[in-house]
């Protein structure tokens, strides 16, 4: 008898040793039980969360999926698994002839294993993470971006997926019984559509990433709709492992399209928009000797340059900010604040619910009161900070005369595949017809014949603007900069609004002007 028992034993030790040496391919990360009732037992295969769509409804999240086996812990199992890393938990699965689920390469399905598809919420190749945001390490909650602001909606959408077993007194599977999958919501389609095309996302990406700017953002808008097709900010994190961005150079969580920065002459435009509407020529000259004197302050061009006898078209082309002074002091100031206002600086712009940019800073009319404040406000620096998307209003309104709310929210798909489309944005007139005009002419001048000729392109007509304002902020010594390009096209007809900005730059030209015309090119191509 006793001979007997040790070679029943050694027969069982060589199954589960060959069970061992057989399991590869697999990762054994997730020995998870959804939980056992009287007479069954239920593993948890996956849960999936509300879909995040572009405006084609092309999948941002959940592009990806990965394999989960769910596994009838028997000797005939082993024969399609390989090395598992964690064998304390599958010896004891084996054990107690519980059954299991595991990640594996390929899809395997037979007596033992039934293979299921579940997507990975971000993967390698997640995109627009700053928008889209992250969910919590258990997935049930969102903690950034459009995964915070519509949580509700979209945990309300979740799903899951089990597959329970018959099992005995012991909680062992029962031989030869049925598996039962439950599938609570787990393929529902419904979803948040953003207003992100994902291909225009995409190139904008590439285009700033591989730009040299390690910090800053660029954005795309629709003309007329505020429709926001691309938001792209640097430097990125993985939202499958935010964990390693905590405190990294750049600040990688930060949305750095919401945040506020001091704005330099890419705001020279709005000041020209404000004497034209003031009746005040274009022709109008002023000759410049590269400094201008205000009581006991003397501001100058970029190296004092002196740059003659200007008109408006010429002083955007040059960027001269003895120009821009004298010409501020010749508008309305209450005009000027006015049009700021209601392009929309000073106030958060709300681009979704519950996801905002901040307000930036318009200077008060006390505050311009002051000779040098005035100055320093005709060529965007002093108190007024903007935001990259008030930016996109302030260009939007320079294009066509009219300002518009950007949003990044399209609508919603339902679980029966119904789009419900959010309602569009009224734009609202600010300028008029001749001096927008004008300012196509003027801007489309500054890149082909002025010092933004870096975003000149042979395909079509960019008109635009740079900007490289003092921040304030010192770094070993020397003052960061922020370097702007801002920007529509086509400039006679435009249809799309971009602004790119460098957090930490050197000129707006040689940062940002390649970056808003490779955008460009590439949207048009």
């Amino acid at each position: 008898m006793e001979k007997r028992m040790i070679s029943l034993f050694t027969f069982f030790c060589l199954c589960f040793t060959g069970l061992m040496t057989k399991v590869a391919s697999i990762n054994f990360s997730a020995y998870s039980f959804a939980g056992t009732s009287s007479g069954q037992k239920t593993v948890f295969v996956g849960s999936t969360r509300g879909k995040i769509y572009d405006r084609n409804l092309n999948k941002l999240v959940d592009k990806t999926e990965k394999l989960i086996a769910v596994v009838t812990p028997t000797v005939g199992s082993s024969e399609y698994l390989d090395f598992m890393s964690d064998m304390d938990s599958f010896n004891e699965s084996i054990r107690s002839g519980s059954p299991f689920a595991v990640e594996v390469e390929q899809e395997i399905n037979n007596d033992f294993l039934r293979t299921f598809s579940v997507p990975v919420r971000y993967g390698e190749e997640a995109t627009a993470v700053h928008l889209i945001g992250y969910v919590s390490a258990d997935g049930k909650s969102g903690v950034s971006g459009i995964e915070r602001a519509y949580d509700g909606f979209l945990s309300e959408n979740s799903g899951s997926l089990t597959v329970s077993f018959e099992v005995d007194a012991k909680g062992r599977v029962l031989a030869g019984m049925d598996k039962y999958v439950n599938d609570r919501n787990f393929n529902s389609q419904a979803g948040i559509i953003l207003t992100l095309d994902s291909r225009i996302q995409k190139l904008t990406e590439a285009a700033l990433g591989e730009s040299g700017i390690g910090s800053g953002c660029a954005v795309v808008m629709k003309i007329n709709s505020g429709e926001i097709l691309a938001l792209s900010s640097v430097p990125v994190y993985d939202p499958e492992n935010v964990a390693a961005s905590l405190g990294a150079e750049g600040s990688p969580l930060i949305n750095k399209a919401l945040q506020q920065y001091s704005v330099g002459s890419v705001f020279k435009p709005v000041v020209a928009a404000a004497a034209l509407e003031n009746g005040i020529s274009q022709e109008t000259e002023y000759e410049c000797n590269g400094t201008y004197t205000v009581g006991d302050k003397v501001f100058s061009c970029y190296n004092s340059t002196a740059h003659g006898k200007v008109n408006m078209q010429t002083a955007l082309e040059n960027s001269c900010n003895c120009y821009f002074i004298n010409l501020i002091n010749q508008i309305d100031t209450d005009y000027l604040l006015k049009l700021c206002s209601d392009i929309g600086i000073g106030k958060a712009d709300s681009i979704a619910d519950g996801l905002s940019a901040a307000s930036g800073s318009l200077p008060e009319a006390d505050v311009l009161k002051i000779k040098g404040e005035l100055a320093n406000f005709a060529f965007g620096q002093g108190e007024l900070m903007m935001t990259p998307i008030q930016m996109l209003r302030a260009y939007h309104t320079l294009a066509t005369g009219n300002v518009v709310a950007p949003t990044v929210i399209y609508g919603t798909l339902d679980a029966s595949g119904n789009v419900s489309a959010q309602t569009g944005a009224v734009p609202q007139k600010l300028l008029t017809d001749v001096t927008v005009n004008t300012l196509r002419k003027m801007l489309l001048s500054v890149t082909e014949n002025g010092n933004a000729y870096n975003a000149k392109s042979k395909q079509t007509d960019l008109a635009g603007k740079t900007g490289t304002a003092q921040s304030g902020i010192y770094r070993n010594g020397k003052e960061i900069c922020r370097t702007w390009f801002a920007g529509f096209f086509p400039a006679e007809n435009p249809e799309y609004v971009v602004v790119v900005l460098n957090e930490n730059g050197t000129a707006g030209n040689s940062d940002c002007g390649p970056v808003f015309k490779r955008i460009c090119e590439g949207i048009i191509n």
